[in-house]
């Protein structure tokens, strides 16, 4: 049973990739695309890919380490930057494995709570999450009709909305728990106690207690702007290497236009689908460079297959390497994930 579901899950996501795929490619003519590629000036793609994939994910450890902080003081960079690297390359190869490769290696390592640890992941999401919001939003100041007419399908608007007040209202209720964290704890476990068996409602308890643990920089003030910084050079990373690129392609779009292709980009990530989301991704990109800038189809096809490739090279090589580096075994990794 466990197996027939594994592979009925893997069926659908890769039905759902390959139907994206399909849409992404469908108008595009292989002789242009093949001619495209052949002109591309790889030097600035792979520049925005190293800044994106290698600085950005630098910041993204070093924020982390400050999420990190409440549950053990100043972890070094050299151990947190290569379960980055680890987690996106999980990311890559299953959909999500990363969010739990990442924080039992560093549970494992670092000597903490595993659930605490998984609950700085569920932070850093949430602070990604508006910082997609915000940028999107400012973009929708110019570009809004152009975004409605070239997503109508799937109402981003919508989505972005409805996404940020869940966030918005999650946030809250995690605040509020810590605040009142005595009286949480006497929730959970008068609930648990309620609906679970006795043999699990002292671990479930403890499991919630050690998630909530992961947020604990709510009580610390002093990190509150290292946090901010952080989360804004990561985006400026990803920015610049979308940026970047439009070198590459010849296209003539400015810094603006890369934080709005980015958005989508984030987008089409967000779905856990198999190859790193490429059918999204270069759907969305191809979508919003031909119906919003006028780009040739080619040429913005060419756009999203380089610049996702690259991304995907980069973090499975690094990955790779850190993996060996930290005798970390991709079969404990997927055993991990499919518990």
């Amino acid at each position: 049973m466990k197996n027939l579901k594994k592979i009925l899950k893997f069926t659908i996501l890769t039905a759902i990739l390959l139907f994206f795929m399909y849409l992404a490619f469908k108008d595009i003519d292989f002789g242009l695309l093949i001619a495209e590629l052949k002109k591309t000036n790889y030097f600035y793609a792979i520049a925005g890919t190293i800044i994106g994939t290698f600085l950005g994910s630098y910041f993204r450890a070093l924020r982390w380490r400050y999420l990190l902080n409440p549950l053990k003081a100043n972890i070094k960079m050299s151990s947190l930057f290569p379960f980055v690297m680890i987690g996106y390359m999980m990311n890559a190869l299953i959909p999500r494995g990363g969010e739990v490769a990442r924080p039992v290696l560093t549970a494992q390592k670092e000597n903490i709570s595993r659930a605490a640890a998984f609950g700085t992941i569920v932070v850093e999401r949430i602070f990604d999450m508006p910082s997609m919001f915000i940028v999107f939003g400012f973009c929708l100041f110019f570009f809004r009709e152009k975004i409605s007419d070239a997503f109508k399908p799937y109402n981003i608007e919508m989505i972005s909305l409805w996404s940020s007040l869940i966030i918005l209202a999650f946030v809250l209720t995690v605040v509020l728990m810590l605040i009142k964290l005595e009286k949480t704890e006497q929730i959970v476990e008068r609930l648990t106690r309620k609906f679970l068996p006795e043999k699990y409602q002292s671990k479930i308890h403890k499991i919630f207690i050690s998630l909530i643990s992961g947020f604990l920089f709510i009580k610390y003030p002093k990190y509150y702007f290292k946090i901010f910084i952080t989360t804004a050079l990561i985006w400026i990373c990803y920015a610049v290497s979308t940026y970047l690129a439009f070198f590459a392609f010849d296209i003539k779009l400015s810094f603006l236009d890369a934080n709005l292709i980015l958005v989508l980009m984030s987008f089409a990530m967000t779905l856990p689908l198999p190859g790193n989301s490429a059918g999204s991704y270069y759907l969305f990109v191809k979508t919003a460079l031909v119906s919003i800038y006028g780009i040739n189809p080619e040429t913005a096809i060419g756009y999203a297959i380089v610049s996702h490739l690259l991304g995907f090279l980069g973090i499975m090589a690094s990955g790779f390497y850190y993996s060996i580096k930290e005798n970390y075994k991709f079969s404990t990794g997927i055993n991990e994930v499919e518990s």
